[in-house]
């Protein structure tokens, strides 16, 4: 039958049955080799790709970028800093999305035959630190060219300048052209830089200038209040809003505020001003019943414009005009929460949770007994409590402070002073009331005329025991 066909009609055959072949072995490597994967001549910075999964891409990509290295030499010396150091940021997942742009569409995949990609790596340039970079190459230089600065002075409540200095340096230019190609390329850069002689970018009269204007800003008064106290802002704290940034020419800006520093500022006065709620806080026994209530909660408070005050400031310290803030408050609402009470504390005075250490100072029996949960773990000890002029105090408090032996002063209750030395085992668990030996005592156990001027007085040995068994933060309460 193909004898009877013109060539040229058999060529065309052919060329079309090559053709199917060359598409249905396209089909087969895709299938095998290249679905969901880099197509074929795909490079990112002059390295192939083609076949990676996202995930090598990305690893690819990472392992190349913290390899690269740019260096610098001036004068014989050499500066070596890495691609990120140097400016550089690669974004490695947005690279290797880029390559693997394609990868699920066999059309792509048959196109990509017949010709290559070649990307460069998503990258971001700091121009700070490219800055940064040109100014510690430039500190290696013998004769070194200094922009005259405006630096805090040493009182921490002024400015000050250091001055310019004529010298060499190196063009920012140069340096950008050889981190950039390092970004591009990810691969390392070396480069001899040339020197030239530099006149300073900032003179010392600018530095001196833009110096006095932000001692100006620091006369401006901002005072804050949250309805009670009022709050002064120092000039040492001012002195830190304030910032001195250079142009895109390199020279020095008008001094301006730093809206975060200042917010800084206000949002650590406004957290001193703060209310934390106090949760409800209910007895239950092992059934969950409630019992008592523990303690009634209380509501917060939550400073809720700190951000309209932190704009006043800034634009006050801008403008040089006085500023009175005011800081308004949200109410926060208390939770509530239980605390399961140990066994044998319902009828106590304080129910305590199981295992909770607490003592127990009975004004009506002048006695002090230490209970863990609702067991008694010492005692009841007899003691002397304050007299009739001279009272014990009452309430729920905690131990905050401890002596083994201590000289005690006060007043008595005519307003005559009083002291006693070497009073031992004292245990505080308000102010200047404590628990505390009296050795000078001979009886315990009652009250009334000839009291103490406040404290618990007891023997010796119990108020050891009381000293030794308790720890800071235990509750202690005293009642009739």
């Amino acid at each position: 039958m193909l004898k009877n066909l013109s060539t040229k009609t058999r060529w065309a055959i052919g060329a079309a049955s090559a053709l199917v072949l060359l598409v249905v072995c396209a089909i087969i490597v895709y299938a095998a080799n290249y679905s969901g994967r880099v197509l074929p001549g795909t490079t990112v910075a002059g390295i192939s790709v083609e076949g990676m999964s996202r995930d090598q891409v990305i690893s690819a990509v990472t392992a190349r970028a913290d390899a690269a290295k740019v260096s610098l030499t001036v004068e014989g010396k050499n500066t070596t800093v890495s691609l990120n150091e140097a400016g550089v940021s690669v974004d490695a997942e947005a690279t290797a999305d880029e390559a693997m742009k394609g990868s699920t569409s066999l059309p792509s995949f048959i196109g990509a035959l017949f010709s290559s990609r070649a990307l460069e790596p998503v990258t971001t340039v700091s121009e700070d630190s490219i800055k940064k970079l040109t100014a510690t190459v430039n500190s290696t230089l013998t004769s070194e060219m200094k922009d005259a600065q405006v630096i805090i002075a040493p009182d921490e409540e002024s400015f000050t300048v250091t001055p310019a200095q004529n010298g060499n340096g190196i063009a920012r230019d140069e340096v950008a052209a050889a981190v950039k190609q390092a970004g591009a390329t990810l691969a390392s850069v070396s480069q001899n830089v040339t020197v030239s002689q530099m006149e300073p970018s900032v003179t010392t009269a600018d530095a001196q200038q833009a110096a006095q204007k932000g001692n100006d800003m620091l006369d401006t008064s901002i005072e804050i209040s949250d309805g009670i106290d009022l709050f002064v802002a120092e000039r040492s704290d001012k002195v830190h809003w304030v910032e001195f940034l250079t142009k895109d020419d390199g020279s020095l800006d008008e001094p301006s505020i730093s809206t975060v520093k200042v917010a800084d500022w206000v949002n650590a006065l406004a957290a001193k001003t703060d209310v934390k709620a106090e949760n409800r806080v209910e007895n239950v026994d092992s059934s969950g019943n409630v019992l008592t209530t523990a303690r009634e909660g209380k509501k917060g408070l939550k400073t809720n414009n700190t951000e309209e005050i932190t704009k006043g400031v800034v634009n006050a310290m801008t403008n040089g005009t006085s500023y009175e803030g005011l800081f308004h408050y949200d109410d926060i609402e208390p939770g509530s929460e239980t605390k399961r009470v140990a066994e044998g504390t319902e009828n106590l005075v304080y129910q305590a949770a199981e295992g909770e250490k607490w003592v127990d100072i009975n004004l009506t029996d002048a006695t002090v007994t230490p209970y863990v949960g609702g067991k008694v773990a010492g005692g009841p000890f007899s003691m002397v409590p304050g007299a009739p002029d001279t009272p014990t105090v009452t309430g729920t408090f905690h131990v905050y402070l401890k002596y083994d032996v201590q000289t005690m002063r006060g007043e008595n209750a005519d307003g005559t002073k009083y002291e006693t030395e070497g009073v031992p085992w004292v245990t505080y668990f308000t102010g200047s009331y404590a628990m505390h030996g009296a050795p000078w005592r001979s009886s315990f156990g009652w009250s009334g005329y000839g009291g103490s001027h406040g404290c618990v007085n007891m023997p010796v040995d119990a108020a050891k025991f009381i000293y030794d068994w308790t720890d800071m933060g235990d509750t202690v309460v005293v009642h009739y």
